[in-house]
């Protein structure tokens, strides 16, 4: 076996992974819904220093009613 040494920009790209994956964790382990996990990767979005990466995460994410299929309902008013 041939030791290898690691590089500290890659021990410092894993631990902020994990300190990334850890947050994600624990966002899921509060019980959010799919409406809320949007909300706070927009959320997040806002705080990047990137406006364009910002602006493509919101694009991204963003729903629009009139892309959306609707979905009918038997016995509804579905106007």
């Amino acid at each position: 076996m041939i030791d290898k040494k690691i590089e500290r920009e890659d021990t410092d790209w894993l631990l902020d992974t994990k300190k990334s994956r850890d947050i994600c964790q624990e966002i899921l382990r509060f019980g959010v819904s799919q409406t809320q996990i949007k909300n706070i990767i927009n959320l997040l979005a806002l705080e990047l220093e990137d406006r364009e990466m910002m602006l493509a995460i919101n694009r991204a994410v963003e729903e629009k009613e009139e892309e959306r299929p609707k979905i009918l309902h038997p016995g509804d008013n579905n106007e």
